[in-house]
């Protein structure tokens, strides 16, 4: 081999190193990138995980809340009807005395 076959060859070693010194960078920032895109949205789906939960457990709460506040309307009404009964029988028996 010449001397000048040496030097082009020098060079393009040279050159193709940088090059693929630059296209590994480029590929190494991309991967850096993408993976921070996916740390960001994990978070943003950990974030509405976490909000749906809250509301879930709002949600029953509330439930909670409204079973216990029928079963107190309930007993209401079962002590007004107790009520009622006995003062229909109070009547029924007043009325079955005076005949």
């Amino acid at each position: 081999m010449s001397f000048w076959h040496f030097v082009l060859l020098f060079f393009a070693m040279a050159f193709g190193i940088g090059a693929l010194a630059i296209v590994m960078e480029h590929l190494q920032k991309m991967a850096s990138i993408k993976a921070q895109a996916r740390t960001q949205h994990s978070e943003a789906v950990e974030r509405r995980l976490e909000e749906l939960a809250q509301q879930v457990a709002e949600l029953r709460q509330m439930h909670t809340e409204h079973v216990l506040s029928i079963d107190s309307h309930i007993q209401h009404l079962d002590y007004k009807l107790s009520a009622v009964e006995s003062r229909l029988e109070q009547i029924e028996q007043r009325q079955n005395v005076g005949r």
